[in-house]
């Protein structure tokens, strides 16, 4: 019984690693990202674009850990003239769903942080003290602006899925991988009333395929004549690979 297992068992691990012998290593992902990012408070929900970038590494054929790191920016959120940028850095595992050659849909869950910075502009005018007899150091009848900050870095997640489709041994195409985006800004605007935020990402682009067993070439084997030997009336014809044949030779009639 202990025999057949370990038979079973061998077989099992043999068949897959000649799966996973065509399978990269790692890969390197960059394109574009897409948030909706929805406040839940006075800010109404608002779009923001940018890109991002995953190291990708696989442990077997249907497991593997990521590194994601990426920016999306708003320059006038809901028109509140609002300058906001969100830099997210997660990791976390994926899980390749009936991977084949061609196609990998692949589900994972990512987690770290999420960097976030606003700043607005605001104009005013300049009080002069009428008590004051010194020249002023700004012209009264001109606006002055300065420009408010705030930034802070918090908790993020995400979690769903996407699909790769392979274009040769060294890059493959992400036409779409959608995210549920957990946030946990509070300070900022984009926090809103709640302490988290429930938002959707989107993103597509090209990963960059390392390692892997090159494709074992076909050996070829060369064309050759038949040789044919004769010995003790016996005839015999050799090809190649090795098959020969031996016939009987015949006495011709006179």
């Amino acid at each position: 019984m202990k025999k057949c297992i370990a038979i079973i068992g061998v077989s099992i691990l043999t068949a897959w690693t000649a799966a996973a012998d065509d399978l990269p290593k790692a890969g390197a992902y960059l394109g574009y990202q897409y948030v909706r990012f929805m406040p839940g408070g006075i800010v109404p929900d608002f779009n923001a674009n940018g890109g991002g970038g995953q190291f990708i590494f696989h442990a077997n054929h249907w497991l593997g850990a990521v590194l994601d790191v990426g920016a999306v920016h708003n320059g006038n959120i809901s028109d509140f003239n609002l300058d906001s940028t969100f830099i997210n850095f997660m990791a976390g595992p994926r899980f390749s769903i009936a991977r084949s050659k061609r196609f990998s849909p692949y589900f994972q869950a990512l987690f770290g942080g999420v960097y976030g910075s606003s700043s607005t502009r605001v104009l005013g005018s300049p009080i002069i003290d009428p008590l004051d007899t010194r020249p002023p150091l700004v012209n009264p009848d001109l606006p002055v602006s300065t420009r408010f900050n705030t930034s802070e870095t918090k908790f993020a997640m995400t979690a769903g899925g996407g699909l790769d489709i392979r274009i040769n041994r060294h890059m493959s195409f992400r036409p779409i991988a959608v995210d549920y985006y957990l946030t946990k800004l509070r300070s900022l605007p984009v926090g809103g009333a709640e302490d988290h935020q429930n938002n959707l990402r989107y993103s597509a682009g090209v990963t960059f395929l390392f390692g892997g067993e090159k494709p074992t070439p076909v050996a070829q084997t060369p064309h050759q004549r038949p040789v044919a030997h004769r010995f003790d009336n016996f005839l015999t014809v050799c090809y190649t690979p090795p098959r020969c044949f031996r016939r009987r030779l015949t006495a011709s009639p006179r």
